[in-house]
């Protein structure tokens, strides 16, 4: 069989590569990765489509899906965000993605919280549960998160801070306490977008206190977190409230500890590993919390300890597991036209 993977964007920075393209080569199909719509046409009965959200050039995407469908071509999408509260997403995209999806066999999203949100609005699609792991790391990348020595600390975020600025909004308190000890600690930043709001001016400092690396593909990305402890703010919101753990899991994997806002999603996982999770509610808690991991023993055994967790539940193969079930699987039930 084909299948065909069909993404609103191929830039090498964009969520479809953590959602569906990291596994592409892993799966037992060669699987086809293009932003080009009229790739549809070649797929004929018991191929494979999934789309990953909706580019208004692809215009009337839910008219090609019907025509496909009754080809016999079986048709999945996939979400990570609640899309219909996401910023800079026009009236006319979010009515040409809805539309799409209810043309679908089966829909697969990243939380609980947003399949529960699905199941409301797409009664008459599948829906599947397909939790965010942690990526497939090269040995290169593996061996270059290990601290240098006799250097600051490094506190690192990643991420783009002009989509983010009410997250990073906690973190000022903790980044003037980190920023009066140039000698003992360092700021870093991955995911830096030139002529875009950057994590200082985000954080209200200087940008020379802030070491910054460009937003990169998400392979050079994972190169680039070479954190000794990450941070993972979240502000309460509805559009948070469906966010995953991504962020934690990437830490865990590369044996980053972590510190993180008390919110749903990062409170979920850590009840999954049965991890009691360096979570704050306040201002003051990320700075208490940071505190203990300044200590080099306590924060390597602890690194080392989610990383065993973040092995345990949100392995890369189980993500290629879960991709191969979802795509190899005939029983679909027809969704309504």
């Amino acid at each position: 069989m084909k299948v065909l993977a069909l993404t609103d964007s191929l830039a090498p920075w964009h969520s479809f590569w953590i959602r569906f393209g990291q596994y592409a080569t892993a799966l037992p199909w060669a699987t086809t990765i293009s932003g080009n719509v009229a790739a549809i046409e070649e797929l004929g009965s018991g191929d494979r489509l999934l789309f990953y959200r909706y580019a208004l050039e692809w215009g009337d995407l839910a008219a090609r899906l019907q025509a496909a469908r009754q080809r016999g071509v079986l048709i999945f999408s996939d979400l990570d965000d609640y899309l219909w509260q996401a910023n800079g997403w026009t009236r006319e995209r979010l009515v040409g993605c809805t539309r799409a999806l209810r043309h679908c066999h089966a829909i697969s999203c990243s939380t609980r919280p947003l399949l529960e949100q699905l199941n409301v609005m797409f009664p008459g699609v599948s829906l599947v549960l397909l939790p965010n792991t942690a990526p497939q790391l090269e040995a290169a990348t593996a061996a270059s998160i290990a601290p240098e020595p006799n250097q600051p600390l490094r506190i690192g975020w990643t991420g783009a801070p002009w989509t983010r600025p009410g997250d990073l909004a906690l973190l000022r308190p903790l980044a003037n306490w980190v920023a009066q000890r140039p000698e003992q600690l360092r700021l870093v930043h991955v995911g830096h977008g030139q002529g875009h709001l950057g994590l200082a001016d985000a954080l209200g400092l200087p940008s020379d206190l802030v070491e910054a690396h460009p937003l990169q593909g998400h392979g050079s990305y994972l190169q680039n977190l070479r954190f000794d402890i990450g941070l993972a703010p979240l502000a309460m919101s509805s559009f948070n409230h469906y966010k995953s753990s991504i962020k934690l899991i990437e830490y865990s994997t590369l044996g980053i500890p972590w510190l993180a806002s008390d919110v749903q999603p990062y409170r979920e996982l850590c009840d999954q590993w049965q991890w009691c999770g360096r979570l704050c509610s306040s201002p003051e808690d990320w700075i208490e919390q940071l505190q203990p991991l300044l200590e080099p023993l306590r924060r390597r055994a602890e690194g080392m300890i989610l990383q065993r967790l973040c092995q345990q539940h949100a392995s890369y193969d189980s993500g290629v597991e879960g991709w191969t079930r979802l795509l190899s699987a005939n029983h679909w039930s027809s969704p309504r036209a």
